[in-house]
């Protein structure tokens, strides 16, 4: 790390030892011509001291402050900046058959058609540099678009997910009946890791251990590796899931085969990463056990929010916990703590300037010009 203060180039101060000589040779070898030479009055006409030095003065100055803005003078400055949160929001949809029944109130809408509509709009309550994502899911979850600050390719990718569109990746999910919604928030925290810096990134062999601690049974405690240790590492990152199945934990003897993740140890790893975890379900068909992990832990820490659908809603019920969600994540204002370093050359080579300037105008003036 830099000094406070240091020169960039320290050796070239030493030719400041020679500007006294060349003062000193000037003075001896200049003569004034702007007086007469004529001794009529003798010493009482002899001009003031800056008269006689008004040319030796800014040379004077051009030689030192040339020689500092050669040598280059360094110092830190500390100041407080401050800069709005920029959030990480991972949607997570759910495409399964049963989410092209119609919705029950809007007429010829079906549940897939009113919450995609929903989500476009809580897309357009974000500013605009929250990094948003989007993951579909049924029997298995697909990254439909990774995080991106262009709402044009996000709002393109949304309409894939619509049935109006007929697209590859609509007819691939809604043919899956399940509701995984564990690999899909599993699938949401991996699109995370892949944005953080290499050394706080989960390498291949961090991930798969990490995949196999979290299947079979619930476990109270979630072992992290080393790079994720950090406190509060997902600060700022959440995931929204909606989804019209019942969310069960998992475990069990099928699960731990297929490597498939408990949603109750996903929701737990979640939360100690500091990463929110937003749940809107149709109906009351939640897991108790999973509740009891989203819930607070008695120290304000509440790792985030189920919102129960009715069987048959609307827009603007959808569209009230989207925007309850909106403000559960406010882009804080957040206040850091700033080295910069700043150099003088570019002020001495300015001063330097003026002081040639001013030597070149005072040396051909008739008043204090010399020969």
């Amino acid at each position: 790390m830099p000094d406070a203060v240091h020169f960039q180039y320290p050796l070239a101060l030493a030719l400041l030892l020679f500007v006294p000589a060349v003062f000193w040779l000037g003075k001896k070898r200049f003569v004034p011509t702007g007086f007469s030479s004529v001794d009529l009055i003798a010493r009482c006409a002899r001009p003031g001291w800056l008269q006689r030095n008004a040319v030796a003065i800014p040379g004077f100055g051009f030689m030192i402050l040339a020689i500092l803005s050669v040598a280059n003078l360094r110092y830190d400055v500390q100041f407080e900046r401050r800069y709005r949160e920029s959030k990480w929001i991972m949607i997570v949809q759910d495409l399964s058959g049963s989410m092209n029944r119609p919705s029950g109130t809007d007429p010829g809408k079906t549940l897939g058609d009113v919450s995609l509509e929903a989500v476009e709009a809580f897309v357009g309550m974000r500013r605009a540099k929250d990094l948003i994502g989007l993951i579909a899911f049924s029997s298995h979850a697909r990254l439909v678009a990774p995080p991106t600050f262009d709402r044009r390719i996000l709002f393109e990718r949304l309409a894939l997910l619509r049935r109006e569109t007929d697209s590859a990746i609509f007819r691939e999910m809604t043919t899956g009946g399940a509701t995984n919604a564990s690999y899909a928030a599993w699938l949401a925290l991996c699109t995370f890791f892949t944005l953080m810096p290499e050394n706080k990134r989960p390498d291949v062999g961090d991930l798969q251990d990490l995949r196999r601690s979290l299947s079979g049974a619930a476990s109270l405690r979630v072992d992290l590796p080393p790079s994720l240790s950090e406190p509060d590492l997902g600060g700022g990152m959440a995931v929204v899931l909606f989804t019209d199945g019942r969310i069960e934990a998992g475990g069990g003897a099928e699960s731990v085969r297929k490597g498939l993740p408990n949603f109750v140890n996903v929701v737990r790893l979640l939360r100690k990463l500091g990463i929110h975890l937003h749940i809107i379900v149709v109906g009351d068909s939640v897991d108790p056990e999973i509740e009891r992990a989203m819930a607070s832990d008695g120290q304000g820490s509440v790792s985030g929010r189920i919102f129960h659908m009715p069987r048959r809603f609307d827009g603007p019920t959808i569209s009230a916990a989207y925007e309850a969600i909106h403000r559960l994540e406010p882009n804080r204002l957040l206040f850091e703590t700033v080295r910069e370093q700043k150099e003088t050359r570019r002020g001495f080579g300015v001063g330097a300037a003026a002081c040639l300037a001013a030597y070149t105008v005072l040396s051909r003036s008739r008043r204090f010009g010399r020969i």
